[in-house]
This record gives structure tokens, C-alpha cells and sequence, in this order.
């Protein structure tokens, strides 16, 4: 019986003294990064399903709209001009300004050029041609969110180079302000602008206004302190 728990007191202190399985085996203990706030890993990427999309409650029209205008609009332009185009009709439709849907707002007249001038080729654009599968991939992509806007809310864009050429040499007056350039395109906020330039003309008549009282209220007190003299100097 001694033996017994001398035996069992030898191995219980043999194998105390053991360091880990993964540390005899040469394996490295896993170390968790730490959580975010929200509970996920911070390099964590959402699936595309998850993603907000740029455009909730979209139909498969608006998408098919959005998609044969890109492959006309900007069929050379990279991904990113791609992009902006389709966030210039999204935040169109967003507006409610010109239309309350992606069909709307580019078949809307004197818009977007290809529709003006070649409705028939993009209504019959198969959706195997390639140009419409290029087109597709950005939109979808827009869509569900996964490619942020990179105009900033742009509601406006141009070739300046062809639109020069067309109008000798000047832009329309929305697009003579700083704007982003995209690609061969320039983006701009006109609604924003004007906002601004509206807010920036009450602040200056309120400025103004306030300029006029009191300007009116010291000629005010100097006539009362002139009249208070005179009634002095005459009694």
C-alpha cells in the first residue's frame, strides 16, 4: 500500500511538471484577437447580404435601367467611374427631383445622352453582351452597398473635354464651380452649392441687417445726447 502512494505521489509530481501538449509538440498556443465593440473581430468583413444597400427596395427594373445606362454612359471608364456615374442616378432618384424610380430619372429628357440619342440600342442591349455584364457587376455592387459612393452626393457630371468642344470652349453654369474628377468625368453638387450659396446670402443680410440697426441705434443715442445738450445749454 506505501508503495502504492509513493507511486502515485512520483507520477503526480512527474506530470505537474510537464509543460503543455502544444508546447511539447512545438505548436503554438492560438491567441484570439480582441473583439470590437460590436462583438466581431475587427477585420471582420460583412457578406454582401448583410451589406446596407446604397438603394433599399430597388426592383429588377431599376436595376436593369441602371445597368443599360452604365454600359452606355461610361463604357470606357474604370470600375470607380463606373461607380460614380450609377451614384449620380442613384442620388437623382434619391432626390425625388427627376423621377421616382432608376427609369425615371434616365430616360428623363435632355439627362443622359444615350437615351436621347440611342434608346433603341441600349433597349436592345442582351443581357450576354458583355457590355452588359461589365455594366452589371459595378451596378450590383452599388446596389447592395458593397462600393461606396465616391462622388460625396454628386447629382452632375461631364466629359469637359467633349463638352467644351461642343459649346466653344465654356461649361453649363453648374459645372463652373470646383468639381471631382472620376475618370474622364467631372462630378458636381449643384443642389449643394446653391445651398450653401443661399445660406451663405441670409447670413450676410442678417449681417447686414444687423449692420443697419445698429448703425441706427447710435445715431439714435447721439441725437438724444445732442437734444439732452441742447435742453441744457437752453435752460
Amino acid at each position: 500500500m506505501r508503495i502504492r502512494l509513493l507511486l502515485f505521489s512520483l507520477g503526480f509530481i512527474v506530470l505537474s511538471g510537464m509543460p503543455p501538449v502544444h508546447a511539447a509538440l512545438g505548436i503554438a498556443p492560438r491567441c484570439l484577437r480582441p473583439a470590437s465593440p460590436h462583438g466581431k473581430a475587427d477585420d471582420a468583413k460583412l457578406p454582401a447580404s448583410e451589406l446596407p444597400p446604397a438603394l433599399p427596395n430597388y426592383d429588377p427594373e431599376d436595376r436593369d435601367y441602371l445597368i443599360r445606362t452604365l454600359a452606355f454612359e461610361a463604357p470606357n471608364e474604370p470600375d470607380e467611374g463606373k461607380a460614380a456615374v450609377a451614384y449620380v442616378i442613384i442620388n437623382r432618384k434619391r432626390s425625388g427631383s427627376w423621377g421616382a424610380s432608376i427609369k425615371e430619372v434616365v430616360t428623363r429628357p435632355w439627362q443622359f445622352e444615350p437615351w436621347m440619342t440611342r434608346r433603341k440600342e441600349i433597349e436592345g442591349l442582351s443581357t450576354d453582351d458583355p457590355r452588359y455584364q461589365a455594366a452589371e457587376r459595378i451596378a450590383d455592387a452599388v446596389l447592395t452597398g458593397q462600393m461606396p459612393d465616391p462622388t460625396a452626393g454628386a447629382t452632375h457630371f461631364l466629359n469637359p473635354t467633349v463638352v467644351r468642344q461642343r459649346r466653344g470652349g465654356s461649361l453649363p453654369s453648374w459645372a463652373r464651380g470646383e468639381g471631382q474628377s472620376i475618370g474622364r468625368h467631372t462630378f458636381y453638387s449643384p443642389e449643394e452649392s446653391a445651398a450653401m450659396l443661399a445660406s451663405l446670402s441670409v447670413t450676410a443680410l442678417g449681417d447686414s441687417l444687423r449692420s443697419e440697426k445698429s448703425a441706427s441705434c447710435e445715431y439714435r443715442l447721439e441725437e438724444a445726447v445732442d437734444q439732452s445738450k441742447n435742453l441744457k445749454h437752453d435752460g
